[in-house]
């Protein structure tokens, strides 16, 4: 019993002990040289000019002129890579163009392996190949699949090369909504229309970079219309199969 009341009148003392806070010690200042180059010594105001200065790895060259991600340049001509149509935007394009331009490059390599994508996108990037053909000369190499909005883009380049495993798919155009939301029958006549233009526009597209006659391409567009490279070379797509 004196045990656990010693005990207990320990803790009781040891919960109002209070500890005065350490003060840090500064430790004393030291001088910083270092030594480059032989006998060459920095002092600390020159270290300090130094690290203030940009590096070479933090800095681009004239980064207001520099081409988009999927556009690299190489010995004077440019590479661009599109994947689907949408995630290399005809904005995007349009800059990287303008900069060929401006940088003087004639000759472009483009490599397409789209299932294709927004319509309108495909559209624009089709018009942005056939205006900029007078002054860069464009090479498109289309492997793995070209389908839908990215087979304008294809036909529109100077030369059209593709890998005897490629795969083409013609379609009509269709319309994707989402949400919650009411349509009066005017909204659905609008949206008629819409895929009406678009399908004309897109069979005039094909038909101007290809054999095949406007009223051709349409009577293909009806459904889903898969061919090969070598089907795709007889209807005038392709230039060279590789």
């Amino acid at each position: 019993m004196k045990k656990l009341i010693v005990l207990i009148g320990c803790l009781m003392f040891m919960g109002c002990i209070t500890v005065n806070p350490i003060t840090p010690v500064k430790p004393d200042p030291h001088e910083l040289v270092v030594r480059v180059e032989g006998d060459r010594c920095l002092d600390k105001e020159t270290i300090l000019e130094l690290a203030a200065l940009p590096r070479k790895t933090m800095t681009v060259e004239n980064d207001e002129l520099a081409f988009s991600y999927n556009c690299k340049v190489y010995e004077g001509k440019a590479y661009i890579t599109i994947m689907s149509i949408g995630s290399y935007k005809a904005e995007d394009l349009w800059k990287d163009f303008r900069l060929m331009k401006l940088k003087g490059i004639k000759e472009a390599v483009i490599y397409l392996n789209s299932p294709g994508g927004e319509a309108f996108q495909g559209m624009a990037i089709t018009d942005e190949f056939r205006i900029v053909k007078k002054d860069i000369h464009l090479t498109v190499e289309g492997r793995g699949l070209i389908a839908s909005a990215s087979i304008p883009v294809f036909l529109a380049a100077d030369k059209r090369i593709a890998s005897k495993n490629t795969i083409f798919l013609i379609h009509p155009a269709s319309l994707t909504k989402w949400g919650f939301f009411t349509e009066s029958l005017n909204d659905l006549k609008s949206q008629t229309l819409m895929i009406e233009i678009l399908n004309e526009m897109y069979a005039e597209s094909v038909a101007g970079h290809s054999k095949l006659s406007k009223e051709k391409v349409l009577e293909l567009m009806k459904q889903d219309n898969w061919f090969t490279a070598q089907k795709a070379f007889e209807m005038g797509f392709i230039d060279e199969i590789k």
